[in-house]
């Protein structure tokens, strides 16, 4: 009898728990890096870093991905809470008992960083002769030719990814795997 009464008050404990409302995981993207022009075309004014998660609640309520806050290690590139954008493929914000998608990018300022101007200059002269204000990177291209870089300014940034329930918050902490490679 003893045992039926734990077993039961543990149940409920489960069933009540906000430890592991959500569940979160950081996926490889599929997407491009972003490097945007100056003005003149001079240098490179932004990087835009995707980044990808899957989501999945493990409760029955109704729950939805409402917003992220991102900090970055540096300052100087991503000051504040950073600009980061992360929408769920299917545009519905709701999560399932499966992992859903989600997509996004973080947009570093990178137009005062030297190191990163004279790292990245091929794609400045590039976007200069095709007199483009944009150019388009497939992401492991990058990686594999960039990924000191990557290292050094951008390894270290984090992210805090809000959930709720039409109720209350809920928040998971995430160190952001910018290396990150596909299972």
């Amino acid at each position: 009898m003893g045992y039926a009464i734990a077993a039961a008050v543990l149940l409920l404990y489960g069933c009540v728990s906000e430890r592991d409302t959500v569940s979160v995981r950081q996926v490889e993207s599929k997407a491009f890096i972003v490097l945007r022009a100056g003005e003149g075309r001079k240098n490179i004014f932004s990087l835009k870093y995707p980044l990808a998660f899957e989501f999945r609640k493990n409760v029955r309520r109704k729950i939805y991905y409402f917003d992220s806050s991102y900090f970055a290690k540096n300052d100087e590139l991503c000051p504040g809470t950073g600009e980061c954008r992360i929408e769920a493929n299917d545009n519905d914000e709701y999560l399932t008992d499966k992992y859903k998608k989600f997509e996004g990018n973080v947009l570093y300022t990178i137009e005062g960083n030297d190191t990163m101007q004279r790292t990245l200059s091929e794609y400045c002269r590039a976007m200069l002769e095709e007199k483009k204000d944009t150019i388009h990177i497939p992401l492991e291209i990058f990686k594999e030719k960039h990924g000191e870089l990557i290292r050094e300014y951008l390894d270290g940034d984090s992210i805090y990814l809000h959930f709720h329930d039409h109720k209350r918050f809920y928040d998971v902490l995430l160190k952001v795997d910018f290396l990150i490679k596909e299972k």
